[in-house]
């Protein structure tokens, strides 16, 4: 009898213990590069897709700025984390090295770049001439529509202090409209956007140096069970048409989740730590 009740014990124990185990939620930290309300619709996908894969409860939350996400992350608040080249790369300088699950593939590119555009009829053709000239800016921590032309702007000698006017609009939208106003004689935007409004009348002058795509990171006391169950749902995602579709809600041209390191982002890193120099 004592042994059929510790049996029963031990088995209760196991059962209790896997429950919790499996009821433990985990949060997907977002920073908010659109309204909170879209960038929840846009992740909620994904999450209810990993966690379906994984058996782990994933719950989307959007930071209030760009520099809250990066503190959360850093201070391993969130569970996972959605991050912009930059931001990761900032994150990782001020506090450490964590987890890399995987990166995003764009029709079929793990690394984008960002351009430096004009409208059509402005007579500039290339960012020599944009000397003493206005430019827009996207925000301040974003990758393509700030950090890299920044840096670019500077090794061509394009100097922000000897410009008419430079101003941050935190919208790539806002600076193409800036541009085609007339507000503006040049701005920074990523690929999409210069795709939208092509058409309206903008114009690239210049590319920015290819940088690793968006990533997903996880905290770095995360249980390594955990993460290889969440990298391995990641990776594997392109072979299931449920997973590609949630990808797809967050950006229509997303093909695939593939892996990643640090070290992809090597040379963002060079860059960023160029223009702090500059600030100094």
């Amino acid at each position: 009898m004592n042994k059929i009740y510790l049996c029963l014990v031990v088995a209760t124990c196991m059962l209790a213990s896997n429950i919790v185990f499996a009821a433990e939620k985990l949060i997907l930290g977002v920073h908010p590069f659109v309204a909170k309300e879209m960038v929840v619709m846009k992740f909620t996908p994904l999450a209810k897709y990993l966690s379906k894969k994984t058996g782990f409860d994933i719950e989307v939350r959007v930071g209030s700025s760009y520099d809250e996400h990066i503190q959360y992350i850093g201070k391993n608040k969130v569970d996972i984390a959605y991050m912009g080249p930059a931001s990761y790369v900032n994150m990782r300088s001020a506090y450490s090295e964590k987890p890399v699950l995987a990166r995003l593939e764009v029709n079929g590119d793990a690394f984008f770049q960002g351009n430096i555009v004009v409208h059509k009829n402005s007579g500039i053709n290339n960012i020599d001439q944009l000397k003493g000239k206005r430019i827009a800016f996207g925000d301040p921590n974003s990758t393509m529509s700030y950090i890299v032309p920044h840096h670019m702007l500077h090794n061509a000698g394009v100097f922000l202090d000897k410009m008419a006017k430079h101003q941050f609009l935190y919208s790539h939208n806002n600076v193409a409209l800036g541009v085609l106003s007339g507000d503006f004689d040049a701005g920074a935007v990523k690929p999409a956007v210069f795709k939208k409004f092509e058409k309206e009348g903008l114009l690239t002058i210049a590319k920015t140096p290819k940088i690793s795509e968006h990533l997903f990171i996880t905290r770095s006391n995360l249980e390594k069970e955990k993460i290889k169950a969440l990298r391995k749902a990641m990776i594997e995602i392109s072979g299931s048409e449920a997973g590609m579709k949630a990808l797809r809600v967050i950006k229509k041209s997303i093909t695939g989740l593939v892996a990643a390191e640090g070290n992809d982002y090597d040379n963002l890193r060079k860059i960023i730590s160029e223009s702090e120099e500059l600030h100094k």
